[in-house]
């Protein structure tokens, strides 16, 4: 019994052990990723020095002598702290997160190139005014320095979700960011997906029956619109139903009302003596 009972506290040791092991190697592992704020590095694309601090709550403050420079430093920091997110933003917007998450995506990607937004914001970034391409420049060569020095130094991939997935990450594009406000705008039209089960009801169902079931229905010889079924092919696609089951998707699914709010507080209000002024965006990023 003494011998039975010692064993399996050497087994119940060992598993301890070993757990702990492996909880040292994943943290190891993952901290690979997390980028040193308090380094110095040095990078090609700027005209001077640009100091990126931050604050207690890691909030950064970029100073640089001109307007690209901060642009630069802003690039930079977003690639320290959101590389994954901004990549998937990035995947989303261009149709391609089936490369990553297999056929699961396909529905969403068919979807978003059938948009076509990217090539949508390689136009408008043609069109900017010269400052605003030089800050989308700017922005971008500052997400690509950090992507060198993750590249070059062996910072993990740039993100702990990155060593999920094999593919190299892209350079970062003007185009990338202003294609990220078209989605964004695509998750912001709240009443898209109602708007489809307006027009699929009223296939089958007179006016006063809809009106029935969706009031706020505008009614008819409003708008007279043509038929774009002939855009699709036969079955149509179930765009809606596929996106709105699907958590990549960035179809806004129906539900309840809301709104983005913001206040301000008077410097009396203020134990810093200070006015306050927050905002809190219902955003999905």
């Amino acid at each position: 019994m003494v011998r039975l009972f010692r064993w399996l506290l050497r087994i119940v040791t060992g598993l301890v052990a070993l757990g702990l092991l492996a909880v040292l190697l994943l943290y190891w592992f993952f901290s690979r990723s997390i980028p040193d704020y308090s380094q110095s590095l040095t990078v090609a694309g700027i005209s001077a020095p640009v100091e990126i601090v931050r604050d207690n709550a890691g909030v950064p403050h970029i100073f640089g002598a001109q307007d690209t420079d901060v642009y630069f430093g802003l690039g930079f920091a977003h690639a320290q702290d959101r590389l994954w997110q901004m990549t998937m933003l990035r995947r989303t917007a261009q149709g391609r997160l089936s490369e990553l998450f297999g056929t699961r995506t396909v529905k969403v990607d068919e979807l978003l190139r059938r948009f076509d937004f990217y090539a949508q914001a390689v136009a408008s970034f043609k069109v900017q005014d010269d400052y605003t391409r030089a800050a989308l420049q700017a922005y971008a060569a500052g997400v690509n320095a950090w992507l060198a020095e993750v590249n070059a130094g062996a910072r993990g991939r740039g993100a702990p979700e990155f060593w999920l997935f094999e593919p190299a990450i892209a350079p970062w594009q003007p185009a990338d960011s202003l294609v990220i406000g078209k989605l964004l705008a695509l998750q912001l039209s709240s009443h898209m997906s109602a708007e489809v089960l307006r027009a699929s009801v009223a296939e089958v169902l007179p006016d006063a029956r809809l009106a029935d079931l969706l009031p706020d229905t505008a009614g008819p010889g409003l708008a007279d619109l043509p038929d774009y079924s002939s855009l699709f092919g036969s079955p149509l696609p179930r765009f809606a139903a596929a996106g709105q089951a699907d958590p990549l998707s960035p179809v806004p699914t129906p539900g309840a009302e809301g709104a983005s709010n913001a206040w301000a507080a008077a410097p009396q209000r203020s134990a810093a003596g200070g006015t306050l002024l927050a905002n809190d965006p219902h955003l999905e990023f």
